[in-house]
């Protein structure tokens, strides 16, 4: 079907949303929408395109097999190998569906992109600008820090990771793992709650205990790990072990016990 100019760049401007990707962008972009076919009905205010459809605004661009919106509800979505690109970011996934104008969920093989920052996951909830959450068989990467478990939220802005069924963070420094993490990158600072573990090699390291709090970097340059509750430490032939330990370390293997 043959859609009048205006039409067309409203189907293509609300595809592009809601492959959560126009929400920034400016209201006067050029627009464009290919299918084989492509409907409109003014009554429902439902767009739907089938066949090899590609959607194009500005800087977004979003390929798939079908794609439906509801302009009255403003909840739709893209099936079938949907491809998503804007910027540096990439998401790729079998469906993504639009629950708000700043909410989507993509499901099914989810793979994303975005500058320093990777996901695969089984399905993937992208909030507003900020949030992600990964769940099923998540595995990531932040810069030079990985990531996996069951379920994770990473909050951009504030470069926090949260893992709140198990789960094990690597770093340069080492491996992390407990049954529920959280970690601040930017800092350099990871806790674990419940069974937590670390192996610090590079500072010929390894602890455990019911909480675990480290701290790559202190106020001192050094590092620090705060463990609590059948608190256990080793470095080199030295064993420690009480209910709390502060085990200040550095890149020399030194350890200073307080």
């Amino acid at each position: 079907m043959k859609m009048k100019k205006w039409q067309l760049a409203l189907a293509a401007a609300a595809f592009s949303i809601a492959a959560g990707m126009g929400t920034l962008q400016a209201a006067d972009e050029a627009s464009s929408l290919d299918g084989d076919t492509v409907t409109y009905d003014m009554g429902t205010g439902v767009i739907t395109a089938e066949g090899d459809v590609l959607m194009k605004r500005g800087s977004t661009s979003v390929a798939g097999k079908s794609a439906s919106y509801n302009t009255k509800t403003q909840q739709g979505e893209v099936t079938g190998n949907v491809i998503a690109v804007r910027d540096t970011m990439r998401l790729t996934a079998a469906k993504i569906v639009l629950d708000s104008l700043d909410s989507i969920r993509a499901l099914g093989g989810v793979s994303l992109t975005k500058e320093d920052l990777s996901l695969q996951a089984a399905s993937l909830s992208l909030i507003g600008q900020d949030q992600y959450i990964a769940e099923g068989d998540v595995h990531g990467k932040k810069g030079d820090k990985t990531f996996t478990g069951p379920r994770a939220e990473y909050y951009q802005a504030q470069e926090y990771m949260l893992i709140p069924q198990g789960g094990t963070i690597t770093t340069a420094d080492g491996t992390f793992t407990a049954n529920h993490m959280e970690g601040w990158l930017k800092e350099e600072r990871y806790k674990g709650v419940g069974s937590a573990h670390i192996v610090s090699p590079p500072k010929s390291f390894e602890g455990g205990g019911d909480v675990v709090d480290y701290i790559a970097k202190d106020e001192s340059g050094k590092g620090k790990c705060i463990l609590d509750g059948n608190a256990w430490a080793y470095q080199g032939n030295n064993a420690l072990k009480s209910n709390h330990l502060t085990v200040y370390l550095a890149n020399t293997g030194d350890v200073a016990v307080e």
